[in-house]
């Protein structure tokens, strides 16, 4: 089964030769081109960080058919207090498809992340993924859910649930459009772990030696709550994006794996100028 949901992604790209984070409708041209550079302040995974407070930086580009199909890959580099280095290069296929009234929309997806070896990011670890994602739009407020699989060393499973509602100020400039999208999720999943630690014995008070305890977890819980507001300004092919977010983490895994604790709060920025042809 594993080995089905790995081929995804190459599934997808053989339909594209025969023949994103990818958010725009396919229009009604054969091919639309998208390329763009994007920056996030402080890389994290649902609220968890390393130890050092690693920005990023990621030219992208990808193409999508008018049936849906579409292919998207990030060229990703980190700075923090170290160095400014090359990280990962991801690679995301998958299809888009809504219903008629266009109130329905969706995708399904597979992505494969290629990360350098000496690359220490919290994220890292994960090497594929493959999921859908569903979103319900009415006058009050778009109701949006998913679900996906996440590949490393071992498997786990994730979903999150949101709600948003676009304002839009038309025109900006003549010829811009406002987009302003005060959003709210929860992000739901397995924190498979296993850990390994020396665990010291005692004999009443008196320490004896040691000995080595091994513990797993495959427990599916609450991630994080994230509120965000992505503010989109769009002047011909040309959109600018800026999406301040505020992610609180929950259910956090302690360094021994024996326990959750708290962690803090994090407020993060993503930005990102876009062009589709």
């Amino acid at each position: 089964m594993k080995k089905v949901i790995t081929l995804f992604p190459l599934v997808f790209i053989c339909f594209l030769i025969q023949a994103q984070q990818a958010d725009s409708v396919p229009s009604e041209k054969k091919v639309t081109f998208t390329t763009g550079v994007g920056f996030n302040s402080n890389l994290n995974y649902y609220g968890r960080t390393d130890s050092l407070k690693n920005q990023a930086i990621y030219p992208f580009a990808g193409i999508t058919l008018h049936n849906g199909l579409y292919l998207f890959t990030n060229i990703i580099f980190i700075n923090n207090a170290m160095a400014t280095t090359y990280a990962a290069t991801t690679l995301e296929a998958g299809y888009k498809f809504k219903n008629k009234k266009e109130n329905w929309k969706g995708n399904i997806f597979g992505s494969r992340f290629f990360y350098t070896a000496d690359v220490n990011l919290v994220q890292s670890v994960v090497k594929e993924q493959a999921g859908i994602n569903l979103s319900n739009s009415n006058k009050v407020l778009s109701v949006n859910g998913g679900a996906d699989v996440k590949f490393s060393n071992q498997t786990d499973f994730g979903a999150y649930a949101g709600v948003n509602h676009a304002f839009r100020i038309d025109p900006v400039s003549k010829k811009g459009v406002l987009v302003i999208t005060p959003s709210a999720y929860s992000y739901f999943g397995t924190q498979r772990f296993s850990k390994k630690w020396l665990q010291e014995k005692r004999l009443l008070f008196i320490p004896v030696g040691s000995q080595a305890v091994t513990q797993n977890s495959s427990r599916f819980s609450l991630m994080s709550y994230e509120l965000s507001c992505p503010v989109i300004y769009g002047y011909g092919k040309m959109n600018i994006i800026v999406t301040p977010a505020f992610v609180i983490p929950q259910n956090v895994i302690a360094a021994n794996g024996s326990s959750s604790q708290k962690a803090d709060n994090l407020f993060y920025t993503t930005a990102a100028v876009r062009f589709d042809f």
